[in-house]
């Protein structure tokens, strides 16, 4: 049974209320009675709550991976680095994903994000922890990628800070999530190029007063439900390392992928 479990420091007042609904819905009706996916009829036996298909059909990243981001390579790319990450280097140490961004992954991406979903972020968050444990990682804190207050306070809840929330009981690694601020709404990353997107997210973060100390030497993870062209992750890696962070990797579901031309 998945146990719809969050804390006040991910999500609003309103979204803990109606996560908290949704804890007494799941023991009456529980979600793994369906694929999270395809709302195919599953049992609690099939892991992260995916049917069969689901399971086998998703973008996984299990083979190359570009050694910067971990966006999947294609067989016959030559290169053991993205287009992307050949063109421009990152503030973060490097990055890993689970799948590649296709229809599967952004049909629950959307429920999750949109659809009041939140409980979807334990499942995906396990599927990251499997994703992540076998690279052995140092790190000392985990941090979401932070959403703009009034803009969280419109869909309820960040999923990256669920993300990260669920991530942290996995990894038994500390959560915050209030160091990493959002100081200004941006744009939607959406049609937006790699100039764009960077000019979009100059400026958009700040680390919160007085938590500086908490990060200085630490090694911190960023958790992120998507990533692009790594505009966003460069931004909140530049704030941190520059509030004394010592080091940070960033960890998503799922990466854009990689444009061969």
């Amino acid at each position: 049974m998945i146990k719809r479990i969050t804390d006040s420091s991910a999500a609003s007042p309103g979204a803990l209320c109606r996560l908290l609904w949704e804890s007494m819905l799941e023991l009456l009706y529980p979600s793994n009675i369906y694929c999270i996916c395809c709302d195919n009829l599953i049992d609690d036996s099939r892991p992260y709550s995916l049917c069969d298909d689901c399971l086998t059909n998703l973008h996984w990243a299990n083979e190359r991976t570009c050694r910067c981001c971990g966006k999947i390579l294609k067989e016959g790319y030559r290169w053991d680095i993205c287009t992307d990450c050949s063109s421009a280097s990152h503030s973060f140490e490097k990055g890993f994903a689970c799948t590649e961004y296709g229809g599967a992954e952004k049909n629950m991406l959307l429920r999750f994000k949109f659809k009041e979903k939140a409980y979807y972020g334990e499942k995906l968050a396990e599927i990251m922890f499997d994703r992540i444990q076998p690279e052995e990682l140092d790190v000392d804190l985990i941090l979401p990628v932070p959403m703009h207050k009034r803009k969280e306070k419109r869909r309820g809840y960040n999923q990256a800070a669920i993300l990260a929330y669920h991530l942290s009981r996995y990894m038994k690694i500390p959560f915050r999530k209030n160091i990493l601020l959002r100081s200004r709404e941006t744009m939607p990353m959406k049609g937006l190029g790699a100039v764009e997107r960077r000019a979009n997210i100059e400026n958009a973060f700040t680390v919160s007063r007085g938590w500086d100390t908490i990060i200085k030497n630490k090694k911190i993870l960023l958790v992120d439900d998507i990533y692009t062209t790594g505009s966003t992750a460069d931004a909140c890696a530049d704030v941190l390392l520059a509030a004394g962070a010592l080091r940070v990797y960033v960890l998503v579901f799922a990466a854009g992928a990689n444009r061969t031309v």
